[in-house]
């Protein structure tokens, strides 16, 4: 969430409040290879593979790590089935490979999904072209550990899905994707473990200005987001990681006549759960590959894709966009209604701007680095269009660029050492059935024991230690949620959680669960209060901004009336 400058002043309370996590004069006083302005999966993915190869690296990111796009994706790790439509048949193989890689790297975070692709389409064309782009998903992803597709006939998908519609389904395939069910936690991984190998990570900082000496870019000025206290930093090369807003931070280098970006939104919309298995699901309107996917406990509705010029701080779920998503969901399945809307959440693509003739869905979600050597602005280098799935690829990429630029010699990891949490994970199922018994005798539920496992996969380890040290520790922060106490200290500690959004919403899914965690943010609030010495004005202002920014960012207007945000009831806390 990006909070104005008086949310952010009320934030702050007493200049120093988070001074204990932060110390940017120690910091500005070294030079470094690279400094990264953006700490979404980009960003942190490229802090990772750097700092693992032997560079000095400093990360700035405005508000938090993934608190961008890498938060308001569709949670797929997958090869883009729909961009078989577009023949960009490279983009796929490539996907898919990454797909497969990702699965071994983070397999707590990252779990194969089975979906259903519909065929509504009479057409003896449309199923001859669903087939080969079955075989066409298979054969690119060769090697692959995830079962091969199979088609269906209409019964056999009426069988699985009795919700669906009987009319005019014509069959049917199974294929299978990846599902990062919280991925911000891939970005928190990046994060820790560039960290262990030298990095530097600030948070809630923001790059006010980029200097310059004799047409190349020397380093950054950098304001710490509470105290207001700026800070200069040198660096050899600046990596402009910021996704959407990557035009706007290009412009703080020099004036631009033509943006490098198109940025399109895509909303979601999470329902009660109204099917078993993940549907893909032909729009009728326009051919476009839409999603109904379980996840956490509901039903996750996806996405639009609509050309969007504002601040992609400012993107929200409006009218049109719930009721494309509606109607053509609803085409196929009952359940999908306004009433029944938990939530929804937007986000912005940072598509590498092309043809200018073509829509929105048809440009290619290649990514592409400038180094911008090219324009005469040496000692900078931005990274465009990176999806969730291409991220690690990516940071290898411009890793690799990095250091033929420098003239280092050095070799690419990351393909290999699993992320922090997936350390010693062959099989997450024989990992979690190893781990039951003794999660079992701090007294932890079989409910809890999946959940924390999937959050922290082998560095549950860490929560236990400080279960041990201070056993109330163990106890649930609510009783409406799985999460214990020891979460937001490890959190605040070990995760550079500085603020209740960031521990909320971005380092556990509470603002995601049934009650978005309205009923337990004060209880939050106090305990990381207590860590980092906040006032209580400090811990109200806490409370009160996490309860705007569910407000802001997760409610949903219906376009039968625009007045009356559909969301959850609130409830009195």
């Amino acid at each position: 969430m990006t909070l104005d400058s008086a949310a952010l002043s009320a934030r702050a309370g007493k200049a120093g409040d988070s001074s204990n996590m932060r110390d940017f004069s120690e910091a500005a006083g070294l030079d470094y290879d690279l400094l990264i302005i953006g700490g979404g999966i980009v960003g942190t993915g490229i802090a990772r593979d750097a700092s693992m190869r032997g560079l000095s690296v400093i990360l700035f990111e405005r508000d938090d790590l993934s608190s961008g796009t890498s938060s308001k994706s569709s949670r797929l790790i997958h090869g883009g089935l729909r961009y078989l439509d577009t023949y960009d048949f490279g983009l796929v193989f490539k996907d898919l490979h990454e797909r497969e890689r990702l699965l071994h790297l983070a397999p707590h975070l990252i779990h194969s999904l089975k979906f259903l692709i519909l065929n509504y389409d009479p057409s003896l064309a449309q199923k001859i072209r669903l087939r080969f782009g079955m075989m066409l998903y298979d054969l690119f992803s060769s090697g692959k550990s995830l079962p091969s597709y199979e088609m269906l006939s209409a019964g056999k998908i009426l069988e699985m899905e009795p919700a669906l519609k009987a009319e005019g389904l014509k069959g049917g395939a199974i294929f299978y994707d990846c599902q990062a069910t919280f991925a911000e936690r891939i970005s928190i991984e990046n994060a820790l473990s560039a960290v262990e190998h030298g990095a530097k990570i600030f948070t809630h900082s923001n790059v006010a200005g980029i200097t310059r000496s004799g047409g190349r870019v020397t380093g950054a000025v950098v304001e710490d987001q509470f105290s207001k206290k700026s800070s200069s930093f040198r660096a050899r090369l600046i990596i402009n990681a910021t996704g959407p807003w990557a035009d706007r931070t290009m412009r703080l280098v020099e004036k631009r006549e033509k943006d490098a970006l198109r940025t399109t939104k895509g909303i979601h919309l999470v329902l009660p759960k109204i099917s078993t298995n993940a549907l893909a699901i032909y729009a009728k309107s326009d051919r476009r590959l839409l999603f109904v996917i379980p996840w956490l406990d509901y039903s996750l509705i996806g996405t639009t894709d609509t050309d969007f010029g504002d601040d992609p701080a400012n993107a929200r779920a409006e009218p049109v966009d719930v009721e494309y998503l509606l109607r053509e969901i609803s085409a196929a399945i009952r359940g999908a209604k306004y009433e029944e809307i938990r939530f929804a959440y937007a986000g912005v693509r940072p598509l590498v701007r092309s043809d200018p003739d073509k829509t929105e869905s048809e440009v290619s979600r290649n990514y592409r680095i400038i180094d911008h050597e090219s324009e005469k602005l040496g000692g900078m280098i931005s990274v465009l269009g990176v999806k969730l799935t291409s991220y690690r690829a990516a940071s290898k990429d411009v890793v690799d660029l990095v250091s033929r630029k420098l003239k280092l010699s050095t070799k690419c990891s990351t393909d290999k050492e699993n992320l922090p949490g997936g350390r010693g994970i062959d099989n997450f199922s024989g990992f979690v059935d190893a781990q039951t018994a003794k999660l079992s005798q701090y007294g932890f539920d079989a409910k809890q024991i999946s959940y924390l496992l999937g959050l922290y996969g082998t560095r549950i380890g860490e929560l236990l230690s400080l279960v041990e040290r201070e056993p109330t520790l163990k106890e649930k922060i609510c009783p409406n949620n799985p999460d214990i106490l020891a979460q937001i200290v490890l959190a605040v500690k070990a995760e550079y959680a500085l603020s209740v959004c960031d521990f909320m919403m971005r380092r556990v899914p509470m603002a995601f669960s049934e009650c978005q965690g309205l009923d337990c943010a004060e209880t939050v609030a106090k305990q990381m209060g207590r860590l980092l010495g906040w006032s209580d004005d400090r811990i109200q202002n806490e409370v009160n901004i996490y309860r705007q920014g569910i407000d802001s960012q997760f409610a949903v207007r219906a376009p039968t009336s625009p007045t009356r945000a559909i969301g959850l009831p609130r409830r009195s806390i």
